[in-house]
């Protein structure tokens, strides 16, 4: 079998946190797209973005144009960084009642496709926490995937400990792998809220610390099955000294006893319970400093945090050495309308599908 002759579009299954389809492409379009893509995707390469937009609504805004294919900011980003195959989108900020917004998600990310240009599919995990998740209509926190339909089959899923809409989780269906795009709770000294009663339950603090002991469940649970966690996302954690510019935050000290905790539980090579994950950007790139989060309100680089960062199991790197290359854009033009910017990684399925190849033949 070939390597093409594995990829195909995501399952239905994929679409079970997604929001009604968009009107059916014909089936000539689909087939003319299908036989360009299979033909142009022999590279055996998976590109990886996430991004905290701070809000989607201005990736959502038509461009002016006088034809009538205008494509979107959203359409712009995926084509500007060479079709990712997954663009992994934190705080999207929209309500889980407003289907026609997430509709228009996937609208932004098709509109004006050429030919020979890829599709994606959206997924979402959006608030649903009554008490901890209101804010702004219920527009707060949220995430969204967009993946390649050309790429390898996937199933979208969303954890059941997950109400505020902040992690998405990805398996592939032929290599040993899971993707988890995430919002990591930020840690403050505001309440928590018990999520059925209401009552107030410890601080914002004491709730991250317990979103860390889910994420660390979830991922062991993952590795138990022989599969490798890709972690993606605002972990909303620097975390060391040369993460933080021009210094780290350590005031409270709680912040200093949150990232104690995401530090042993996931990146502490010598922890017994841990992932003992590895953070792919300071191990490609050492004590390069750049940063994810620049505020805005200030000259670019007088404050900044690498916040968002990719997590690897460590098989990843160690044994199947399938990491390729990482990077941050650091820089005001990827920026664009939020406060964070974009960063990537790219790895090398060709050994996964090697085998999976072997095992049919």
């Amino acid at each position: 079998m070939s390597p093409s002759a594995v990829k195909r579009k995501l399952s239905s299954s994929a679409r079970s946190v997604s929001p009604p389809p968009l009107r059916r492409r014909t089936d000539a379009v689909q087939a003319q797209r299908a036989a360009q893509t299979e033909s142009t995707n022999h590279s055996h390469k998976l590109n990886f973005y996430s991004w905290n937009v701070n809000g989607i609504g201005p990736l959502l805004q038509k461009q002016i144009s006088f034809t009538p294919d205008a494509t979107y900011p959203l359409r712009n980003f995926l084509k500007a960084h060479e079709w990712p195959h997954f663009l992994c989108l934190q705080e999207v900020k929209i309500n889980r009642a407003d289907t026609a917004t997430q509709r228009r998600v996937e609208l932004a990310a098709n509109a004006g496709a050429q030919s020979d240009e890829p599709t994606y599919s959206t997924h979402f995990s959006l608030p649903r926490d009554k008490y901890n998740a209101t804010g702004f209509s219920g527009k707060v926190h949220g995430t969204a995937t967009l993946t390649r339909d050309d790429t390898l089959e996937t199933a979208a899923s969303v954890p059941d400990f997950d109400l505020e809409g902040r992690v998405l989780i990805h398996e592939f269906a032929t290599i040993p792998l899971v993707v988890i795009n995430g919002y990591w709770v930020n840690g403050t000294s505001n309440p928590y809220r018990n999520p059925d009663t209401g009552e107030t339950q410890g601080t914002r603090h004491d709730h991250k610390l317990r979103f860390h002991k889910h994420m660390l469940d979830l991922c062991k649970s993952i590795e138990e099955r022989r599969k490798s966690v890709l972690l993606l996302g605002d972990m909303n954690v620097a975390p060391t000294r040369i993460d933080g510019h021009p210094n780290l935050r350590t005031s409270p000290i709680q912040h200093v006893i949150n990232r104690a905790d995401f530090n042993l539980k996931f990146l502490d090579k010598d922890s017994e319970t841990g992932l003992k994950g590895i953070d792919v950007f300071r191990h490609l790139h050492g004590e390069k400093k750049k940063y994810t989060y620049h505020g805005r309100g200030r000259p670019w680089g007088e404050s900044c945090d690498r916040v968002d960062l990719i997590v690897a199991s460590r098989k990843l790197v160690d044994d199947e050495a399938v990491v390729m290359d990482t990077d941050i854009c650091d820089n005001p033009h990827d920026r664009g309308h939020s406060d964070h910017v974009p960063l990537w990684v790219s790895l090398d399925a060709s050994t996964w599908l090697n085998q999976s190849e072997s095992k049919v033949d």
